[in-house]
């Protein structure tokens, strides 16, 4: 298995990848209610979501394995903050995916966790994503580790949200640890995990 950076040609491929290992996530079961569309939807919006904010300004990481794609970790570094028009295809995409009556009740959850990002600086880990037939062969054990040894180097801590409560325990085991619970609006709660830096040496 190699950890190597995403491919701006790849993105199509990733998102997909992403969205087979979202399918039955709390979160997009609740964006993407019907599951006949929700492989189409996920993988649009967030073919957008990695051109706009994570390829000009993000740090992506795939696993190869065998020659295909096995997982997607996609960072966000330290004090990026992507501007305001990136915002405006995404919020295109989404519309068009989810449909205008429920548009603006996902806008709210999304932003429901812009209101819990940390004060200090971090790297956030803005998706995970392993493939469903790569999963259990430490695939996103790898991706995290490869992102937490340049949060390690810049000496600051890392961040992310998870719905799904089996997360939680494989986040500990990386060092994270539930700072505290997100209410969404209408949609499934989520947690807030925190790492410490590593010490110096």
């Amino acid at each position: 298995m190699t950890v190597r950076p995403l491919q701006s040609d790849e993105v199509p491929e990733a998102a997909a990848l992403a969205a087979r290992a979202f399918f039955d996530d709390p979160l997009f079961t609740f964006v993407y209610p019907d599951p006949e569309r929700r492989l189409d939807g996920f993988a649009r919006e967030h073919r957008a979501y990695i051109r706009q904010a994570y390829v000009p300004y993000g740090v992506n990481d795939v696993a190869e394995a065998d020659g295909a794609l096995a997982g997607l970790a996609l960072w966000m570094p330290p004090g990026a903050s992507p501007p305001w028009w990136r915002e405006i295809p995404m919020a295109s995409v989404l519309f068009r995916t989810v449909g205008p009556r429920r548009w603006w009740r996902v806008v709210r959850a999304y932003k429901a966790f812009d209101a819990h990002l940390p004060g200090a600086p971090h790297w956030y880990l803005g998706l995970l994503a392993v493939d469903p037939h790569a999963q259990g062969r430490g695939v996103g054990s790898r991706l995290v580790r490869a992102g937490l040894e340049r949060a390690d180097r810049d000496g600051v801590g890392a961040y992310l949200e998870t719905g799904t409560e089996p997360n939680v325990a494989f986040y500990e085991r990386l060092g994270f640890r539930v700072t505290g619970e997100i209410e969404v609006p209408s949609g499934p709660a989520h947690w807030a995990l925190w790492r410490d830096p590593a010490p110096a040496g």
